[in-house]
């Protein structure tokens, strides 16, 4: 399978923000869409934080997802049309080589219990539970 990834650089915040904003309900403390800027002052606070990592999932000379890491914490988004086909496991696979090369000896995914597609890839490329996390919302 011809699945490569690509350092993000400042042309691709825009494909990153769409991908974002359709997936943006299986985030943690994104209870809306962002607008652009938002996404880009998040972003341009990235550019110094040496525990963030991101890359552009190409898929046959094509970008079709994201994926990065922060703090050892792996997100994958991939567009709905390339889902199931097997690129996000091997973008994930990738990651975790780049992951080595960057000194980092343990990756973990927070997931989202609504989340069986990405419960699924992370399963598949033997993640296990660790513990649950259970929370109320004091509203």
């Amino acid at each position: 399978m011809n699945v490569n990834l690509v350092t993000a650089i400042d042309s691709d915040w825009d494909f990153i923000l769409s991908l974002r904003n359709d997936f943006y309900s299986f985030f943690d403390h994104q209870i809306k869409p962002l607008t652009k800027n938002e996404h880009y002052e998040y972003l341009k606070k990235q550019e110094n934080n040496l525990n963030f990592h991101h890359w552009i999932i190409i898929f046959n000379d094509q970008p079709v997802g994201y994926v990065r890491l922060l703090n050892s914490d792996v997100g994958i988004m991939l567009k709905k049309e390339f889902q199931n086909k097997g690129i996000a496991s091997n973008a994930l696979k990738l990651v975790e080589n780049e992951a080595k090369l960057l000194g980092i000896l343990k990756l973990f995914a927070k997931v989202q219990i609504e989340n069986s597609s990405s419960h699924k890839i992370f399963k598949k490329n033997n993640y296990n539970i660790k513990f649950y996390l259970l929370e109320k919302d004091l509203k």
